[in-house]
């Protein structure tokens, strides 16, 4: 018995179509594991992953400060080296629920200095932190420019200088 030719080209069809939809449901699969991991590029992934880039040049030192919103005070701090970039992932629900107070940090807090080029990588260190709702990141820049550690570590620009203390004068009797 010989298959008709519609027959023939409705099941070419149809494994052309399984085919195209396997690479199709592949490729979408690498591209979300991707994302996953992260992109550590300045200005962040592009889509909402609670993940967070600074980088830190000599014109542009950084200093990050996790505050907690609730009691205004900083939770945790760091001065990033120049040449280097700060990488920080928030993890809700992953924090230590029930081991403080009131929940106070019921999320964790991913972070790691990395190299500027380096753009995937896990992050080496945790920390539980306040939940969204009650944490903010703030950066500011330290004084400029400030050389990387490789060449001294020390500010080309000397710092302010105290003003003289005027001597009180003496009294004469």
């Amino acid at each position: 018995m010989t298959p008709t030719a519609p027959f023939i080209a409705s099941r070419i069809h149809r494994t052309s179509a399984s085919r195209a939809a396997a690479l199709a449901f592949t490729l979408a699969a690498s591209a979300s594991l991707g994302m996953l991991s992260g992109c550590y590029s300045e200005g962040g992934s592009g889509m909402s992953d609670d993940q967070h880039v600074y980088v830190s040049s000599a014109w542009q030192p950084k200093t990050v400060t996790l505050k907690d919103t609730r009691t205004g005070q900083a939770f945790w701090s760091i001065d990033i080296p120049v040449g280097k970039k700060l990488v920080i992932q928030f993890r809700e629900g992953s924090g230590e629920p029930g081991f403080t107070p009131a929940d106070a940090t019921p999320d964790m807090m991913l972070w790691d200095l990395m190299a500027p080029d380096e753009d995937f990588g896990p992050l080496a260190n945790q920390i539980p932190v306040p939940p969204a709702a009650a944490r903010r990141l703030d950066w500011v820049m330290r004084s400029t420019p400030e050389l990387p550690e490789s060449m001294g570590g020390s500010s080309t620009t000397p710092g302010p200088t105290p003003a003289a203390t005027p001597k009180p004068a003496a009294r004469t009797k």
